[in-house]
């Protein structure tokens, strides 16, 4: 008997590190003129932005449907599996309560409602893998998780307040406001999955990264262990400058870089910039 890690597509482990820490993955849905795709494996972000700047209409994401899950589990456990399933935030999406309706048929599926996405979800996915490989059990790991999921930092930078006002999560003062005065606001996700402004950077976006880097790095009490570098999709000169900035802090054992995928590019849009690490 052995144990399997799954997770949804938000978890943005793309596009090799799911494969090369064998996770099972269950994708989101994202609608596009009225056609559906299946996140990650049949459409990506450059799609989305593409159709936004001719339409300015965005996509609607749905979450997979208990069945989707309930095929998952139900061949992993017959082959004799148990299963720790880590989802993405309940408040943003009812990936994690069709997961739990799936797991109900099964007496050895674990699911974890993760309160956060994207690359945050990830560190702790990874984690779960790590632990498997380790030799722990699936109940071990769901536990381990449950604690390590309220020690996730997310502090997501945007460039533009754009998509969160079409997605309902800014208004269009807040979204004027802060593109008159070159505004870029840094949004903290906390652990209970509550999204609020942290604070507003002025400037130039090259020089918000910058300084937004160095305000993440400055935050004390940092595990030192994993973190990762995540972009909706940005200048890859850029990018790679500041992910050469985290690592040269010598802060983290591990820095990962990840391109988010659609359920946060949805929300958020292009040039969005995250430090995802664990605290102790």
């Amino acid at each position: 008997m052995g144990v399997t890690i799954s997770a949804d597509s938000a978890c943005d482990l793309f596009p090799d590190l799911y494969k090369q820490y064998s996770i099972e993955i269950v994708p989101l849905y994202i609608t596009v003129d009225g056609k559906t795709y299946r996140d990650v494996f049949e459409i990506g972000p450059d799609e989305l932005f593409a159709n936004y700047e001719k339409t300015h209409s965005l996509p609607k994401t749905s979450a997979p449907a208990p069945l989707d899950f309930f095929e998952l589990f139900k061949r992993e456990t017959d082959a004799g599996n148990d299963v720790v399933h880590i989802a993405m935030n309940s408040k943003f999406s009812s990936s994690y309560q069709n997961a739990k309706i799936a797991a109900k048929e099964f007496q050895n599926v674990y699911v974890v409602d993760t309160f956060t996405l994207s690359s945050a979800q990830g560190i702790l996915v990874l984690k779960a893998a790590d632990m498997r490989d380790a030799g722990k059990s699936a109940k071990e790991i769901y536990d381990q998780i449950e604690i390590d999921k309220t020690k996730i930092c997310t502090n997501v930078l945007l460039d533009t307040l754009d998509y969160a006002y079409r997605g309902g999560r800014a208004t269009m003062l807040q979204m004027f406001g802060a593109n008159l005065l070159k505004l870029r606001p840094c949004l903290l996700l906390d652990t209970h999955g509550v999204l609020t402004v942290r604070r507003k950077f002025r400037g130039n976006f090259p020089q918000v990264c910058k300084e937004y880097i160095r305000y993440i790095l400055d935050m004390p009490n940092a595990d030192g262990e994993r973190a990762f570098v995540s972009t909706t999709g940005m200048d890859q000169v850029l990018f790679d400058s500041l992910v050469q900035m985290v690592r040269d802090s010598g802060k983290f054992r591990e820095v990962l870089t990840s391109r988010a995928g659609c359920s946060m590019t949805v929300h958020t849009g292009p040039n969005t910039l995250v430090l995802f690490y664990k605290e102790k």
